[in-house]
């Protein structure tokens, strides 16, 4: 029996693998276009989140808390990086340091602020 309509052609798997990786970079694209053009927020469940801030906190608190809450880690780090030695005692020190990093960003971010 002789076939009106030939059979479609066959793709190798290394042939259809640039198209599955073109449509997820291009549905990564789509994801970031909307994000930032449309101002997007992801809803939050409400109940998977631990601290519940109000919304009438304002943005000095918010980060005046924030630099305290920061301070209170680092020195909880730093206590407990002293009796440790080797790999653990390293780690939990760069955990110091990135505490006071971001301190130090919220306390200039803080200095920035023009209070009423």
């Amino acid at each position: 029996m002789k076939k009106i309509t030939p059979d479609p052609p066959v793709f190798a798997p290394q042939a259809a693998a640039p198209c599955v990786a073109q449509l997820l970079d291009r549905a990564a694209a789509n994801r970031a276009l909307d994000y930032y053009l449309l101002d997007f927020k992801p809803p939050r469940q409400v109940a998977t989140v631990t601290y519940a801030i109000p919304d009438s906190v304002d943005l000095e608190a918010a980060l005046a808390q924030a630099s305290d809450l920061l301070r209170c880690a680092g020195a909880s780090a730093s206590e407990a990086g002293k009796g440790l030695s080797g790999l653990q005692r390293d780690l939990v020190l760069s955990v110091t340091h990135l505490v006071e990093l971001a301190k130090a960003y919220v306390d200039k971010s803080l200095d920035g602020l023009i209070t009423h």
